[in-house]
């Protein structure tokens, strides 16, 4: 499943880009993820609580910042995380781009590609991409008050 999500940043480029990068510092503007630690370089570890539908998700997995270009404003991730009660996963490709509009404020584009494993997939398609736009737009009024 593919969604692309654009949010305004009300930051610089530079303080944005900061903080995007900061994972740990970051993670928690997103709905329900919680206990986010360096696993190595460029690799965390993370636990996310979710309702999609009736079916309560607890996800454990990995997210790892695979390339950044900070000329580009560009950093790809893939996020990997399993729900052992429920028994399925996710493998989510991310693309995060950063433009800068102004001294103050940027632009924000994700582009995810998701595969559900298991049960998850089961939830069906509408259910998860709503789930999914209303994550991606409390991450970004989460994120817009972190800067």
């Amino acid at each position: 499943m593919k969604l692309e999500n654009r949010c305004l940043v009300p930051a610089s480029m530079d303080k944005a880009w900061a903080l995007l990068l900061d994972i740990p510092q970051v993670a928690p503007c997103i709905p329900g993820v919680q206990d986010v630690e360096s696993d190595g370089e460029n690799q965390f570890k993370a636990v996310m609580q979710v309702r999609v539908g009736p079916v309560r998700l607890n996800f454990s997995g990995t997210i790892n910042i695979l390339e950044q270009d900070r000329e580009k404003g560009e950093a790809h991730f893939r996020v990997e995380a399993a729900d052992r009660k429920v028994g399925g996963s996710i493998r989510a490709d991310m693309t995060m781009q950063l433009n800068e509009l102004s001294a103050d404020e940027s632009e924000l584009v994700i582009v995810t590609d998701t595969v559900f494993m298991g049960k998850i997939g089961e939830l069906g398609q509408p259910i998860i991409r709503r789930k999914a736009k209303s994550t991606l737009e409390d991450f970004a009024k989460n994120l817009a008050k972190q800067v």
